[in-house]
């Protein structure tokens, strides 16, 4: 299938554009208060997969969300959804695509007797790569990304604004920022850079020409002029932040007595701004399986920080997929292991199908897991 051409140059080496048409309900995502989380779940009684949230101050899951979409010749349903959180913190976004190219949003209240709004279903190209990435918002305007435009959608309104030029959107770390990426002709790399939420004009800031490898998407901070990544092959990784072009820091992904790699596409840059958080799958000398959670690269000389959360038979992550986020107060890390059980049951042991919140305060980190029910159905993943 064809990719997205403007995120083609980024996605390059990643080795997972195949698996596009798998964009599950991967990712997770904090309320803006950080009390309750997103997080892709199983329905118990069709296999689908589906969306839940979890409250942290009661310790319960609810399933908010279900596909309805089957995929042919396996009981488990395929599910190419996106969920997260409005602004207001009262309402949830929920993207599904459907086929190939149908693209249908849902606004999902929270408490009172306020109803699903349903904004149509809407011809999409390739409607997979509007659920890529973390939906850019803003306000009430919502910014998907599709195989040639930009479009803008104002959920309250249905107002909808479409830039023609490739430009992919993705939201910026304080909450507000647009952050747009562009790429250059001949396949020579792309341009970083902010979009005006009203015009939906790109303000290029910074050109990447380097390729970065197997490794992680640039973090990009436009108030710095900088991006963060990891760079390599397998596990010969680095970490390097660049400012304006030049490099400024760098430091190898490594551990002793084990291989080991960044398997997380996404950076996430501490509180205090002193280290970077994202996955990693890690193998000991001797073992056959590998050890999946938390790394923590400190921007100084610092050691690495491993915290270990559950165990898979190969370290193919697939980076794509595995989309951990941040709280907003910079103390919880939240990843989970559902989507690995929908590509593949066997690919994880029961008890390790979970969300994993992890206290990053605590020394060692706290860890909260929440149980995943798998599917009761047989089948041999998804293929």
């Amino acid at each position: 299938m064809k990719t997205n051409r403007s995120l083609h140059v980024l996605l390059a080496g990643i080795g997972c554009a195949s698996l596009l048409v798998y964009v599950l309900a991967c990712s997770t995502a904090f309320s803006p208060d950080d009390r309750q989380v997103l997080y892709p779940s199983f329905d118990p009684q069709s296999g689908a997969l589906s969306i839940a949230l979890y409250d942290r101050n009661t310790g319960r899951s609810e399933q908010i969300f279900s596909s309805v979409g089957s995929h042919t010749g396996t009981n488990i349903h395929s599910a190419c959804l996106r969920a997260g959180w409005l602004p207001d913190g009262k309402h949830i976004l929920v993207a599904e695509a459907e086929e190939k190219d149908r693209l249908s949003l849902f606004v999902v209240p929270r408490g009172g007797g306020e109803p699903i709004r349903h904004i149509g279903s809407q011809k999409w190209d390739e409607a997979v790569t509007a659920l890529e990435f973390p939906i850019a918002l803003s306000g009430t305007r919502i910014f998907l990304n599709d195989e040639h435009n930009l479009t803008r959608v104002d959920w309250v309104t249905g107002e909808v604004l479409v830039n023609t030029n490739p430009i992919a959107a993705m939201p910026g770390d304080d909450g507000k920022t647009i952050i747009g990426w562009r790429e250059l002709p001949g396949n020579k790399g792309g341009e970083f850079g902010v979009i005006d939420p009203e015009t939906l004009a790109f303000q290029p800031q910074l050109t990447l020409t380097n390729q970065t490898g197997d490794g992680t998407f640039p973090a990009f901070h436009p108030r710095e002029r900088e991006i963060m990544f990891v760079s390599g092959q397998g596990t010969n990784q680095e970490f390097q932040v660049v400012r304006d072009g030049v490099k400024q820091f760098s430091r190898p992904v490594a551990r002793p007595g084990c291989e080991v790699k960044a398997a997380g596409l996404w950076l996430d840059l501490g509180r205090q701004k002193d280290r970077v958080y994202t996955a990693y799958t890690s193998r000991a000398e001797g073992q056959t399986n590998y050890e999946c959670g938390l790394l923590e690269i400190p921007l100084n000389e610092k050691p690495l920080r491993f915290t270990p959360l559950f165990h898979v038979q190969s370290d193919d992550m697939v980076s794509l997929l595995a989309q951990p986020s941040l709280s907003h107060d910079g103390r919880t890390w939240a990843i989970s292991s559902a989507w690995l059980a929908a590509k593949n049951k066997n690919a994880l042991r029961p008890e390790d199908c979970a969300l994993f919140l992890v206290q990053l305060d605590r020394s060692p980190p706290k860890i909260t897991r929440v149980p995943i029910p798998l599917p009761a159905v047989e089948d041999d993943g998804l293929k």
